[in-house]
C-alpha cells in the first residue's frame, strides 16, 4: 500500500484511544469547515483536537490517512441512513415520500460538514483505496435495488439493478455539483425538489406532480 493510502496506524481498542481518534477526526472536520484544506496540517489538527502531535501520529501516519478515516465514517453514516429509509417497514410510503427522505438524508449529511465533503469530493478518490469506494457504491446500489424489487409502485424501469445504479449516480453527481458550485441564491430546498422530481420521473410510471 502506498504512503498516500496508508490507514490509521493503530486500531483504537481502548476507550481512551477511541476518544483520541474521535477528537482528531472531529478536529479535522472543524478545521476544514472553518479554515480550509490548506490550514488542515497535522500540527493544526492536533492543536484543535487538544492532543500532542505524537498522539496524532500514533494513529495516523499523515493527513491523508485522517481523510481516509473520515471518508470511511461518512460511508458508514450514508449507508446507515439508506438502510433506515429504504427498510422493508417503509414500503407503505409513497414513492415521493421515500425519494424525498433519501435526498434530504444525503443533503443533511453534507450540511453537517460541508467543508469536509467538499474536500472529499475533490480528494476522496486520491486518498481512498478504490476497492473501498467501490464497496460502498455496490452496497448502496444493492439497498436501492432490493427496495425497488419489493415496492408495489408502478416502476417504469424493468432492469432494477440498472435503475438503482443510474438513480444513485444521478443523485450523487447532482448533490456533489451542488456542494461545489451551487449558483448564488439557489436554495437547497429548490435543489432537493428538482432532484426528487428527476428521480420520480425516471423510476415511477405516472409520477404525480409535487
Amino acid at each position: 500500500m502506498s504512503k498516500k493510502r496508508a490507514p490509521a496506524r493503530a486500531a483504537p481498542r481502548q476507550a481512551r484511544a477511541q476518544a483520541t481518534v474521535s477528537a482528531i477526526l472531529d478536529a479535522t472536520v472543524l478545521v476544514l469547515d472553518r479554515e480550509g484544506l490548506d490550514a488542515a496540517t497535522t500540527t493544526r489538527i492536533a492543536e484543535v483536537a487538544g492532543v500532542s502531535i505524537g498522539s496524532l501520529y500514533q494513529y495516523f501516519a499523515h493527513r491523508d490517512a485522517i481523510l481516509t478515516a473520515l471518508q470511511e465514517r461518512e460511508f458508514e453514516r450514508a449507508t446507515a441512513m439508506m438502510q433506515d429509509v429504504l427498510a422493508a417497514g417503509n414500503l407503505a410510503r409513497s414513492p415521493r415520500e421515500t425519494v424525498t427522505a433519501v435526498v434530504r438524508g444525503l443533503a443533511g449529511l453534507y450540511a453537517t460538514a460541508p467543508g469536509l465533503h467538499r474536500v472529499l469530493a475533490i480528494e476522496g478518490l486520491r486518498v481512498a483505496a478504490a476497492e473501498r469506494v467501490h464497496a460502498f457504491d455496490t452496497r448502496v446500489i444493492e439497498i436501492i435495488e432490493l427496495f425497488l424489487r419489493a415496492s408495489d409502485a408502478p416502476l417504469r424501469r424493468k432492469n432494477t439493478q440498472a435503475a438503482a445504479f443510474v438513480a444513485f449516480q444521478a443523485v450523487r453527481a447532482t448533490m456533489l455539483a451542488t456542494l461545489l458550485e451551487r449558483p448564488p441564491g439557489l436554495a437547497e430546498d429548490d435543489i432537493v425538489e428538482e432532484i426528487v422530481d428527476l428521480v420520480l420521473r425516471y423510476l415511477v410510471d405516472g409520477a404525480p406532480e409535487p
